[in-house]
């Protein structure tokens, strides 16, 4: 499978279940499905395109995390 699709279809993954649940438990299983195909995407692509994308997921990751702490402060 062309690895273009397995990006889309993460990183639409995880953009879906930010936009898209407000429970955590949903939040956090849509985040390892996305980060999944996005794994998947990287294994079959060149290294350069590797790199450049795993920086990428490592932002979103962070920012996921983030949002989860801050929707726990909830009054």
């Amino acid at each position: 499978m062309n690895p273009i699709i397995l990006w889309i279809l993460g990183f639409g993954t995880l953009w879906a279940g930010l936009k898209l649940f407000d429970d955590e438990v949903l939040l956090i299983v849509s985040m390892f499905i996305g980060s999944a195909f996005v794994i998947a995407g990287l294994l079959t692509s060149p290294l350069k395109i590797q790199l450049g994308v795993e920086a990428i997921l490592l932002v979103s990751v962070f920012s996921i995390c983030m949002e989860c702490i801050r929707r726990g402060d909830r009054p």
